[in-house]
Order: structure tokens, then C-alpha cells, then sequence
């Protein structure tokens, strides 16, 4: 049996609370890491405890499997209600379901607590059996409830801790973000046209295919993971099959072994790839839709983010793929190829607002949220918050003003990378230096290049002589970064030249 966390606890003793102030319906947001299901669980444990029995909806049927193992886990007698796999009876404690499969059958009407898993995706089903009974209490779990017209559902919700929370606690690893310049982005998605989607209202597909393909967007994925990717497992979020399978074959040429996912991939050979990328025989798995709910790979440790969305919910869904812990897995890396993190964040920077009632006014109102919340570093290309002074990647301070955006050859950029001055303390330019000094003696090279290295990082700015007397800092592993990329960069311009 599972043991609750305090958190997990807490948000129990809430949603009974709500029960008992009257609200037979409630949304229980928990973020990617808080235990949605091991809190699912519990609550089904105790109302069968009290004679009760609990019909448990999923949205996708590989959610079934995933819910019945952690329900068996708890000592529940489980049944299944989910196409030719349907087996249960009125002895089962709990029953899982998937709501194609209660579309299109009678669901079982002895049940006296509904959970609805990733509520936020409500379907009519979902409406129908609420309305039908009426009588019953339905608690919706999910970890973005932002669905437009959800609080005309729900009455009540419970918040779990937040992401930034879970993180500073040690449920999820943080995530280190890069992304391309703003400019560019919104400049290459003018043209592209936006409409009601199955995300909700985002960019049309057909649209944004073309728009993903222009190499000054998008950069080159290929070049910017060998980079920067430290040859990490990587999931990769693309537009649609095409660009999904022209992401694998441009890695495949490099000799990286990729799989690609898509809704049509058949069940073996999906199992087959999802296994070969948790033994590490597939390094990146790159898909269209299928890689955000519910799969459950905490190895993951790398995200190349290629498709560009407004939807929020549609963004830290693929955000939380690679947050969850894992042995030996200290971080997140997010290479942002389609400006995601700069309209939406990181996913410390989510915070789950109230229910949309379905009232425009509140709507437009979180719409129009500022855009430009968030920022890149001028030195090393992180995603950092507007109100930030200092980069935490970098640990460099950011410029007084807001420097000319610049971008080459479609290559993942940095803000204040061209030739403008940059204002920069020196305390923070000797500090740059002096690990670069640590990089290179662990490395046995020569110091002097941290002058050349430093005068390249700030440009227009001399390192003066008296610092040839400086002692190393800790080498850092974000400068050590900084030279690994530099040193690629100059070794294919110098491949290109001959």
C-alpha cells in the first residue's frame, strides 16, 4: 500500500471538506509529480471502505493499464470497462473505464463515486453522465485545468502544491530552458492562422506545418541537440507526421537513433519503441500527440519543443514528460524551437488559476496576459522571468534595456549577441573568466584562452592584463557548456572552410 505524502493528505481533507459544504462536484488540480492517481486511490480505497463502489474514467486507453496496476497495488479488486477488454461485475470495488467505451455502452449504474481523470479534456459523455446522475459526487483530476466553460461543471477547486513547490521539495527535477528569439518567432507565425482546434482555439495545423519548416524559426534541431543535448533520452514534440518523421530522418543521417510516434502506429510496435528508448537503444522519440498524457517515462531528461501552441494546457502537458525524477537525473533540458517557454514559461512558472465559468470578460482577461512575461538571457540564451536580474544558468546580470534581437542560420540564439555593447557589471565578467580559467586547467589546456573566450562571450569588452593573475573558480557546468558549444561551432566552420 502506498503511503501519502503530506500534500497528498492535505488535498484529501479538502475535497471531503467541499463534499460536506455541499459540492458534489470538484476538481482536484495536481501538478505532474503530486501522485493524481496514488491520491485517486486512496479516495476509492476509503469509499469502498464504507460499502461504496467507484467508477474511475480515463481519457485514452493506455490509461487503463497504468490505473489498474496502482489500484491493484492498493488491494482493490479492479474491474474493466474498456472495449473488448471489458470484464467487471458488481463484487469489483472499483471500475476503470474509458469514456470512448462508456460512449458507446451503458456505463454501470451501481457505482457511488465518479472520478474523471484528465477532466480538463470534458466530453459530452463526461456532461451526459453528470447530468444523469446528479445525485452522485464526481471528483475531476487534473494538473491544467484551464478548459474554457470547466466551472459550469465543477463548482469547487482544490489546489494541490505548485509545480515550483514540488521542485524545491524534490518531487520533480527543474527544468533549464533555451529558446529561440522572440522576434523571429512572432514573426514567423504572422502569417499562420488560428481557429478552434481539438487544443482548444491555437494555430491551424495546416498553417503552422509550413510555418515550422522555415529553418530561421525552427533552427537547425539536429545540430543545436548535438550542441547542447548532452546526448541525453529526449522526447520531441512536433507539428504533425511529416515534420515528426523529417525531425527523425535529419537525426538518423548523424547516425542518432530516433523513433517516431504518431496516433496511427500500431500498439505493438509502439510498445516496441517505448521499450527501446527506456533501455537507451532509441535515443529521442519524437511524435505528434501522443507522447503528453499518460506516458510515463521519468528518463527522460531532454525536451525539443517544435511545435509552437497557444494552448497552455497543451504546453506543460509536454512540459511535464520531462520533469519527473529518476535515478541520477538532476535536471530537465528544454530546447524551444517553436517559442513556447517565452508565451507560457517553465513549468515553475504555472500557476492554476480559478475555473472558467465560461464568461468572456474572464476569458479575454487571461488571454491578454502579458506576453512578454518572459525573456531570454542576454549571454546564454535561458529562459528567465522579465522581473529576473540575475540569469540562474549563467548566473551573469541581465542588461538595463532590452537588447536588438539577433539571429543566424537558423541556429538557437542569444539576446545581445551582435556587436551592441552590453551592460554588464565587471564583477560578473571576471567571474566568467576566472571559471573559464577552472574549465581549462581540469582540462589541462592552456589558461590564456580565457582571454579570447572572454573578449568572444562579451563583445567589444578587453579582459585587462591584470587578471593573467587571477586563481580559477570552480569550473561551472553551465561555462563548461558554453565551451563545449563554442568549440563545435569553430570546429565546423572550420570543416566548412575546407
Amino acid at each position: 500500500m502506498f503511503q501519502l505524502y503530506l500534500h497528498q493528505e492535505q488535498v484529501i481533507g479538502e475535497l471531503r471538506q467541499g463534499l460536506m459544504d455541499g459540492h458534489k462536484r470538484q476538481v482536484l488540480a495536481l501538478a505532474t509529480g503530486g501522485g493524481k492517481t496514488v491520491v485517486a486511490a486512496h479516495l476509492s480505497r476509503s469509499a469502498v471502505e464504507k460499502g461504496k463502489r467507484v467508477l474511475f474514467i480515463v481519457d485514452r486507453i493506455e490509461l487503463v493499464g497504468q490505473a489498474v496496476a496502482t489500484f491493484h497495488a492498493l488491494g482493490l479488486q479492479v474491474g474493466v470497462l474498456q472495449g473488448d477488454n471489458t470484464n467487471y461485475s458488481r463484487e469489483d470495488d472499483i471500475i476503470v473505464a474509458s469514456i470512448q467505451t462508456i460512449r458507446s455502452r451503458a456505463a454501470p449504474d451501481w457505482v457511488h463515486v465518479v472520478i474523471i481523470d484528465e477532466c480538463h479534456i470534458l466530453h459530452q459523455a463526461h456532461i451526459k453522465l453528470m447530468e444523469t446522475w446528479n445525485a452522485l459526487p464526481f471528483v475531476g483530476l487534473s494538473a491544467t485545468p484551464l478548459r474554457k466553460g470547466l466551472g459550469k461543471y465543477f463548482t469547487n477547486l482544490v489546489r494541490g502544491p505548485s509545480v515550483r513547490w514540488l521542485t524545491d521539495h524534490g518531487f520533480l527535477v527543474p527544468c533549464r530552458g533555451f529558446a529561440p528569439a522572440a522576434d523571429a518567432v512572432a514573426e514567423a507565425l504572422k502569417g499562420v492562422k488560428k481557429g478552434t482546434t481539438t487544443n482548444g482555439y491555437d494555430y491551424l495545423e495546416a498553417d503552422l506545418a509550413a510555418a515550422v519548416n522555415s529553418k530561421e524559426l525552427v533552427g537547425d534541431i539536429v545540430t543545436t541537440w548535438q550542441e547542447r543535448g548532452e546526448n541525453r533520452p529526449t522526447l520531441c514534440f512536433a507539428v504533425n507526421i511529416a515534420h515528426s518523421k523529417a525531425i527523425r530522418d535529419d537525426f538518423e543521417a548523424v547516425g542518432v537513433t530516433v523513433g517516431h510516434i504518431d496516433a496511427y502506429t500500431e500498439a505493438p510496435e509502439r510498445k516496441r519503441l517505448i521499450q527501446g528508448f527506456r533501455d537507451g537503444d532509441i535515443r529521442i522519440l519524437t511524435s505528434v500527440n501522443v507522447l503528453g498524457i499518460g506516458f510515463d517515462v521519468p528518463d527522460a531528461a531532454c525536451l525539443i519543443l517544435a511545435r509552437p501552441t497557444l494552448s497552455e494546457a497543451l504546453h506543460m502537458q509536454q512540459m511535464g514528460r520531462g520533469i519527473r525524477t529518476a535515478e541520477g537525473k538532476r535536471d530537465c533540458l528544454v530546447l524551444d524551437h517553436s517559442g513556447n517557454t517565452l508565451k507560457h514559461g517553465l513549468p515553475v512558472h504555472f500557476e492554476v488559476p480559478d475555473l472558467d465559468d465560461g464568461e468572456k470578460g474572464k476569458a479575454e482577461k487571461r488571454k491578454k496576459k502579458d506576453q512578454e512575461e518572459f525573456i531570454l538571457c542576454s549571454h546564454c540564451g535561458a529562459v528567465m522571468e522579465r522581473t529576473e536580474m540575475t540569469c540562474q544558468e549563467c548566473g551573469l546580470d541581465r542588461p538595463d534595456r532590452r537588447p536588438k534581437v539577433s539571429y543566424r542560420d537558423g541556429d538557437l540564439v542569444e539576446f545581445g549577441a551582435a556587436d551592441e555593447d552590453i551592460a554588464t557589471g565587471d564583477d560578473a565578467r571576471m567571474l566568467f573568466y576566472r571559471r573559464c580559467l577552472g574549465v581549462l586547467v581540469a582540462q589541462g589546456k592552456k589558461p590564456g584562452a580565457a582571454y579570447f573566450l572572454t573578449r568572444e562571450k562579451f563583445k567589444g569588452f578587453e579582459p585587462p592584463k591584470h587578471w593573467r593573475g587571477l586563481l580559477p573558480d570552480n569550473p561551472t557546468p553551465e561555462v563548461a557548456r558554453w565551451i563545449k558549444s563554442r568549440n563545435i561551432r569553430w570546429a565546423k566552420g572550420q570543416g566548412k572552410a575546407k
